[in-house]
C-alpha cells in the first residue's frame, strides 16, 4: 500500500495549489480527486474568476491577495500559460452601503492604486455601462480575472512535474487519523500518509458540521450571452465589474471567446443539502435577476444566452474563509467556506496549507480565518 508524506483530498482551486506547493518542496504527496482535473462539478470552473485588490469584505485579505498575485505570475512563468489578466475593474454601489464602506475602509488601510469617480465619469470612460447617477464608483486598475480551469490544470501539471502522484475518478469513502498517520479509503484502494489536507469544497461540509462550525452550500448559476454589438464588450474594450443594485449584486467580465459576455449574480442562491444531488439544470427563475441587470446596466445589449453553468458557494456564517489545523487531529489540515470570493487566493492558500501541513504554522496573516472564531475546542 502506497505511503506518502501528505495526501490532499480534492484537487479544485485550493487542493491543486496545495498539491503544487507541497510537491515543489520535495514532499512525497498524492492528490485524490473524485472527478477529473479542472472539472465542472464544484466551485472552480466557469472560464473566469475575478481577482482584485479592492477588498471590501475585509482589509485583512489585502496582504494575502497581493501575495496571490505574485504566485499566480510565478505559475505563469513556470507553466508558460496566461492565467491572470489585469483588465481593470469597475466597482459601483450606493454611497454608504456596506459594499462601498468596505471599499473605503480597504483603501484607507492599504495604499492601493485606485480612483474614486462618479457615475458620469465612469460612463464617459466606459460607454457600455449605464449606472445610477447617485452611485459611488471606484476603479481598480489591478483588478481583472483568472482563467480558472487553466489555473487548476497548471497547478496539477506542475505538481506532477515536481513528483506528485495524482489519482482521479476515485470517490473517497472515508478517512481516519491516529498517532501513526492517516488512512484514506477510496473506491479503488487504501492510501496511507503521515498527514492529510482536506480541500474538497462543498464535499468538506460534513467535516465542518462535525466540528459544530456553521457552513451552508448555495447553488449559483453563471451565464454567458452574445449580442449584435458583442464586440463592444471584448477584452481590451470592456473591463470587469462588480455592481450593487436594489435587487442584488452582480459581476461580470469582458468577452474572451465566442460564448460572449459572462454575467452572474453574487448575491442570493438556493440552499444545497447534498452536493452529489445538486440540480445542474436551469430553473424557471434562475435568469430573472441577471436579465434585469443586463437591461438596466447594458441597455444596448440584446442578450442571447449561449451557455449556463451551475456551481456552488460554500458559505460560512461571517462569509470569511476557514483555514486551520483540525482541532482533534493535529496531522490534518482543513480549508473551506470560501463563500464565493476565494478562488483568487488559491495560489497563496496552497502555500499556506503547505506551511501548516509541514511546519504547523505559517508566516502569512491568517489569524482572522481560524476555526476558533466560531467555537472553542
Amino acid at each position: 500500500m502506497p505511503t506518502y508524506d501528505v495526501i490532499v483530498l480534492g484537487l479544485g482551486g485550493m487542493g491543486s495549489a496545495t498539491l503544487y506547493h507541497l510537491a515543489k518542496r520535495g514532499v512525497r504527496v498524492c492528490g485524490v480527486e473524485q472527478f477529473g482535473i479542472a472539472h465542472d462539478k464544484g466551485s472552480s470552473h466557469g472560464a473566469t474568476r475575478m481577482i482584485r485588490k479592492a477588498y471590501f469584505e475585509h482589509p485583512d485579505y489585502v496582504p494575502l491577495v497581493e501575495k496571490a498575485y505574485g504566485l499566480w505570475r510565478e505559475l505563469e512563468l513556470e507553466s508558460g500559460a496566461e492565467l491572470l489578466v489585469q483588465s481593470g475593474l469597475l466597482l459601483s454601489g450606493k454611497p454608504g452601503s456596506g459594499f462601498i464602506r468596505g471599499l473605503e475602509t480597504c483603501y484607507r488601510v492599504h495604499p492601493l492604486p485606485h480612483e474614486r469617480i462618479d457615475a458620469a465619469e465612469a460612463m464617459n470612460r466606459h460607454p457600455q455601462f449605464r449606472l445610477p447617477d447617485d452611485h459611488a464608483v471606484y476603479w481598480d486598475p489591478d483588478g481583472g480575472y483568472l482563467r480558472v480551469e487553466g489555473c487548476v490544470d497548471k497547478h496539477v501539471q506542475m505538481a506532477q512535474k515536481h513528483g506528485a502522484d495524482v489519482l482521479i475518478h476515485e470517490d473517497v469513502l472515508g478517512w481516519r487519523s491516529d498517532a501513526n498517520g492517516v488512512s484514506i479509503t477510496t473506491t479503488k484502494r487504501e492510501l496511507h500518509a503521515a498527514k492529510l489536507v482536506l480541500t474538497a469544497g462543498a464535499w468538506t461540509t460534513p467535516s465542518f458540521v462535525e466540528l459544530l462550525v456553521p457552513l451552508r452550500v448555495l447553488r449559483k448559476v453563471q451565464f454567458w450571452y452574445t449580442s449584435p454589438n458583442i464586440t463592444e464588450f471584448r477584452r481590451g474594450a470592456c473591463p470587469g465589474y462588480f455592481i450593487e443594485t436594489d435587487y442584488g449584486s452582480f459581476y461580470g467580465f469582458p468577452t474572451i471567446n465566442d460564448q460572449g459576455m459572462k454575467v452572474s449574480e453574487h448575491s442570493g442562491g438556493e440552499p444545497v443539502e447534498d452536493p452529489d444531488e445538486l440540480d445542474r439544470g436551469l430553473h424557471a427563475h434562475d435568469e430573472d435577476g441577471v436579465l434585469r441587470f443586463i437591461t438596466d446596466v447594458f441597455p444596448s445589449v440584446q442578450p442571447s444566452r449561449t451557455r449556463f453553468s451551475v456551481c456552488m458557494y460554500s458559505m460560512t456564517a461571517d462569509e470569511h474563509f476557514i483555514i486551520d489545523r483540525h482541532p482533534r487531529h493535529p496531522n490534518v489540515v482543513i480549508a473551506g467556506g470560501f463563500s464565493g470570493h476565494g478562488f483568487k487566493f488559491a495560489s497563496v492558500i496552497g502555500e499556506i496549507l503547505a506551511d501548516l501541513t509541514m511546519q504547523g504554522s505559517t508566516p502569512h496573516p491568517i489569524g482572522f480565518l481560524g476555526l476558533g472564531r466560531f467555537t472553542s475546542f
